[in-house]
């Protein structure tokens, strides 16, 4: 547990509403960045205006205005989706991991479950026409959809690797890429021509089929430079040329051209080449430079008519360019790494990370603001010992306290020269503890005024990452080899050795249980001492371990890798992995109390849950009664005004609510005695920022009906 303990009890109270959709959804929430920080694998665009994007935990986001605002449409599925398709404006298919396909005729307000009939990943789906479609997946798997994706039948392309990306041209005429290899068809999938391009490390992540004879492939190997394969003849003969990158060991993602000249590949660093001669020469897009490699992880790119280009990736990130690269901008996206997050009662808390951030809310987290430190170190961790009194630590032997709730900040004093903090703790007011990179601990007994040296372990250094002590004499480190405890405020410290394993937090949970987790050996550790650190058993759980709290002996979170995060109530006997939001690396979870609760990680990642991190289904579900009825509002998505129509059967007082995705009610429509009757209300919100937003109909004060309704501006 956060030593200490500032006890500020809440009432938390959560709203459940159904979303329409198909599967259950994450009560885990996005704060930062908007609309979500979850990995985006593909973009495709219908027209200028109109475009979606699809990722992992079944994220779909849409844009209506070219970019400029995007919204989440929801998360469809649990399961990652690999790729979208518009067919038209409102008809789309989504693909992805096990066998999903989904299609939606509305613009993605209702998604419906299409049966594929194969298990595994589906990874790329192409229609060369409103009919016409192809599907490619692992183990070989090939897909066709004759009746524009309502059924798809098995094809036999003759391969059982990994089949990336496919593209068609007509829907005869088409190409797709594998390990080593490309293939091509002109029967539509009949019969596959297998072209060997490369070795057993290569492949191509990317194919694209220009007019009737020039196929261009993206290659990737792990020998030698990424290159281009280009043919002019359907495949018959290839020419390849270089990609050069200027980072070693970067990876080609995908590709896309415009027309045969020109054409762009994205990577994983986010760096983005371009040609103008078809493939011959390419040069580094430096109007576009990637910052923070956590967050700059492109995936995929595409364009729409005349000269838009979008490309998507790792933290939600989007780009775009509107003059065919000469410049790129940012759409969305967080540039910034966090590695704590501390709150001090319902409404205020903070969040540090990398190069100096230091982050600060007074309204719940749902709007940061920056204060600024005059430092670019990273900074570790952060916490607050009463409303007015932090402390925070991080790179370089920094240590810094505020007097003031965090509006100024000043330098304290330390021995350690350039040692890096890597934990914080403080008992009281007065005594507080300070965890190095190097295996030492520094203490204080005046609130930070002097730092003094505590202890330095003999196992030859390793990074402490994390302090934490259950009253003023009992406490723990986690370390990468072991943990230290000590019984007498400091004074000494025994240690016990977990080789090869590396923990990244620890709870006192009382004097005799304790929980750290971690890793070893790269796969998930949870261990567990319930007679003081003597002795330790395993637990199980799921994921890498990055941060751990306990409220009491029974309640705790933990988060970590992938955005995992897991819930015990039995203190830790049995891990629960909870539907998840974030799909990157989480570094702090804190719990204000059991039902709400933020974690931060990279990528900008900022998510919130007022209910525990329970979820709740998608299921558009009415209250049945004779008595009233709520419509589906008109249009849907609007801006800035759309009409809900009811009916009710005898006279009542009705009112009529909005929340938006997080809970929060954010408008009241109507708050009136009706007759019974047919009635329409107008809701206009100019005021409100794009998004999903759920309309509730209550009547003598009892909740009738809620349905979602999504704002696009």
């Amino acid at each position: 547990m956060r030593n200490i303990k500032i006890q500020i009890y809440i009432l938390s109270i959560f709203i459940f509403f159904p979303v329409i959709g198909v599967n259950a959804q994450s009560s885990w929430f996005w704060l930062q960045p908007l609309p979500t920080g979850a990995t985006l694998n593909s973009v495709d665009f219908w027209d200028r205006n109109t475009g979606y994007t699809c990722g992992k935990a079944g994220t779909v986001t849409k844009t209506t205005n070219g970019g400029m605002n995007w919204v989440l449409l929801g998360q469809i599925t649990s399961l990652n989706l690999t790729d979208i398709e518009c067919i038209n404006l409102n008809t789309c298919i989504v693909v992805g991991d096990s066998g999903y396909i989904a299609k939606t005729t509305n613009g993605g307000l209702n998604w419906v479950v299409v049966p594929s009939g194969v298990p595994g990943i589906l990874l790329d789906v192409d229609f060369p026409t409103a009919n016409t479609g192809y599907i490619s997946g692992a183990s070989g798997k090939v897909l066709k959809s004759t009746n524009g994706g309502a059924n798809w039948i098995a094809q036999n392309a003759g391969v059982s690797s990994t089949l990336f990306h496919v593209s068609f041209i007509n829907p005869l005429k088409g190409a797709m890429a594998g390990i080593n290899n490309i293939y091509t068809t002109t029967n539509g999938g009949n019969n596959w021509t297998i072209h060997h391009l490369g070795t057993f490390f290569d492949y191509f992540p990317s194919v694209q089929y220009i007019n009737d004879s020039t196929i261009y492939g993206l290659f990737g190997t792990v020998a030698e430079s990424e290159k281009i394969f280009i043919s002019n003849n359907g495949g018959i003969s290839w020419s390849n040329y270089v990609i050069e990158s200027s980072i070693p060991d970067d990876i080609s993602r995908a590709m896309i051209f415009k027309n045969e000249s020109t054409g762009f590949v994205v990577t994983q660093i986010g760096d983005i080449h371009k040609t103008t001669n078809s493939g011959v020469n390419w040069f580094r897009d430096t109007s576009f430079t990637p910052e923070n490699p956590d967050s700059d992880v492109f995936l995929d790119i595409n364009t729409t008519e005349q000269n838009y280009f979008y490309a998507v990736g790792s933290g939600g990130v989007i780009v775009n360019t509107t003059n065919t690269g000469e410049h790129w901008q940012r759409q969305t996206g967080v540039q910034e790494t966090y590695n704590d997050v501390f709150f001090i009662g319902e409404n205020t808390g903070y969040t540090v990370g990398e190069k100096g951030i230091l982050k600060k809310t007074t309204d719940a987290g749902y709007s940061w603001n920056r204060i600024n430190l005059n430092t670019s170190l990273g900074i570790k961790k952060i916490v607050f010992t009463d409303l007015n009194t932090g402390y925070l630590c991080g790179d370089s032997g920094l240590v810094m306290k505020t007097n003031n709730g965090g509006m100024n900040w000043k330098n304290q004093n330390t021995p350690a020269g350039d040692t890096g903090f890597t934990s914080l703790n403080f008992i009281d007011s007065n005594q507080g503890f300070i965890g190095t990179n190097n295996g030492s601990i520094y203490k204080t007994t005046n609130s930070g005024i002097n730092w003094v040296h505590n202890f330095t372990t003999s196992y030859g250094g390793g990074v402490f990452h994390d302090i934490d002590f259950y009253d003023e004499t009992n406490g723990a480190v986690a370390s990468d080899i072991a943990i230290y405890l000590t019984t007498n405020s400091g004074e000494s410290w025994n240690s016990t050795l977990f080789p090869f394993s590396v923990l990244n937090s620890i709870e006192y949970i009382d004097t005799l249980i304790i929980i750290s987790g971690g890793f070893n050996s790269e796969s998930p550790l949870i261990i567990k001492s319930t007679n003081g650190g003597i002795n330790w058993f395993n637990q199980s759980v799921s994921h890498i371990i990055t941060s751990i709290q306990f409220l009491d002996n029974n309640y705790g979170m933990l988060c970590g890798y992938n955005g995992k995060i897991s819930k015990t109530t039995n203190g830790g006997l049995n891990w629960i992995l909870l539907p998840g939001t974030a799909t990157e690396r989480l570094n702090s979870i804190y719990f204000v109390n059991s039902n709400t609760g933020y974690s931060v990680g990279i990528a900008g990642q900022i998510i919130k849950t007022t209910n525990g991190g329970l979820s709740f289904i998608n299921n558009n579900q009415t209250i049945k009664t004779d008595d009233y009825r709520l419509y589906q509002n008109y249009p849907n998505p609007f801006n800035p005004s759309t009409q809900i129509k009811y009916s009710l059967n005898k006279s009542s007082t009705v009112m009529i609510k909005v929340h938006d995705i997080s809970g929060r009610e954010v408008n009241t429509i109507l708050n009136q005695y009706k007759q019974p009757g047919v009635y329409i209300e107008t809701f206009n919100a100019i005021n409100l920022s794009s998004g999903i937003y759920f309309y509730t109909l209550y009547t003598d004060g009892l909740q009738v009906s809620t349905k979602k309704f999504i704002l696009l501006k």
